[in-house]
């Protein structure tokens, strides 16, 4: 029996069509760009767009194209969602739906949005999937590995109005792996999302969030004293009209010891400027109390 595992990564600019499983072929690989689009369904200009799919690998891949639409349910995975006549998926058509790509080389799937009633104001969101077709000559025994990734798509129409609040940062130090859960609510008509760059001090000698910037790391540059980790801040969307939790785990294992997680980062324009205190206790201690702050203001 052919066994068919799709992936369902989405956001990055380098996706291999190598999945779970195993296989008894190579893989192939293909790069996708660009990952998302976020484009002004008011202008005429950006009604017309392109994905350009390019294999990296020694073997022909055959893909079929076609579109959803999409949520984001309580564990921030993407979702698809039903068609409705104000969807996006609806206005989108598109060329090729099903196509060759001989060994690398790249392929550009063209379309264009054209709305079959006037959108309201707001945002709007489609994914154009690209998926693997099994070969035809696949063997009925062989485990085949297939994939597909996906363009995200958000459409604009009228006014946008990105609105958001971090509700509370908390730090969770009872898991192997320490990690920060964002709480942030979306109250506008469009997604919101967190960037930006936290770093972890030491408590002794945190100057406090007013006093710290963005830190530059290369491997030239040493981090500064007092400072244990540095990184980026990329956390999921969160759609309109929803609160979700999102997790922020941090890549150094932290000795027992007191911390603040010192945050520079930007919620869809908003700043957001704090410093976190929280505690790392004893392997030896047999309780810990997340440490917590809320604020309402970013």
């Amino acid at each position: 029996m052919l066994f068919r595992q799709l992936s369902r990564l989405i956001v990055p600019s380098v996706v291999a069509l190598t999945l779970l499983g195993v296989s008894s072929a190579k893989a192939i690989e293909i790069t996708v760009t660009p990952p998302r689009m976020e484009l002004d369904m008011n202008s005429k200009k950006s009604r017309s767009n392109s994905i350009k799919i390019t294999n990296l690998s020694d073997k022909p891949a055959e893909i079929k194209a076609y579109v959803r639409n999409w949520v984001m349910d309580e564990k921030n995975q993407l979702q698809d969602a039903p068609s409705s006549e104000q969807s996006l998926d609806q206005s989108i058509v598109f060329t090729p739906s099903r196509f060759t790509i001989p060994p690398r080389s790249t392929q550009t799937v063209r379309f264009a949005i054209r709305p079959k009633v006037k959108p309201t104001g707001g945002e709007y969101r489609a994914v154009i999937y690209l998926e693997e077709i099994a070969p035809s000559n696949a063997s009925p025994e062989m485990l085949q590995t297939l994939g597909r990734v996906g363009v995200v798509i958000y459409g604009y129409a009228g006014e946008v109005k990105r609105i958001g609040t971090v509700n509370s940062v908390n730090v969770d130090t009872k898991s192997e792996v320490i990690k920060a859960i964002f709480d942030v609510s979306s109250q506008g008509n469009a997604h919101i999302r967190m960037n930006g760059q936290y770093s972890i001090w030491r408590a002794a000698n945190y100057p406090g969030a007013k006093a710290t910037q963005l830190i530059t790391v290369n491997s030239k540059n040493k981090l500064p004293a007092n400072v244990l980790e540095v990184g980026r801040i990329e956390l999921p969307p969160v759609l309109p009209s929803n609160r979700r939790q999102l997790i922020l785990p941090f890549t150094k294992k932290l000795p027992p010891g007191n911390y603040v997680l010192d945050i520079n980062g930007d919620l869809s324009g908003m700043p957001v400027d704090k410093g976190i205190p929280f505690t790392v206790p004893n392997t030896n201690t047999s309780t810990n109390t997340p440490k917590t702050k809320n604020f309402s203001k970013n």
